[in-house]
């Protein structure tokens, strides 16, 4: 279980970290704006929000494939 934690948990990390950096190498923080008005957030807290926003989006990717793999056994044993 543990093992297959780590294939869901640590390709989507890497994955997250680098969207990061492209996602705000492109856009400032500080410019931001939701629904017509303009976001008052540190750019910080910004990083911090996509970066685990993006690493929910790689896990659950990453869950999607474990679970497609799994054979036809391990799928009737649970």
């Amino acid at each position: 279980m543990l093992q297959k934690a780590m294939w869901v948990l640590w390709p989507s990390f890497l994955a997250a970290a680098g969207a990061v950096g492209v996602f705000f190498s492109l856009l400032d923080p500080q410019q931001f704006w939701l629904f017509g008005e303009e976001l008052h957030i540190s750019r910080l807290g910004a990083y911090t929000i996509g970066f685990f926003g993006f690493w929910a989006v790689g896990a659950a990717s990453s869950l999607l494939t474990v679970l497609l793999t799994r054979g036809a056994d391990e799928i009737n044993r649970s």
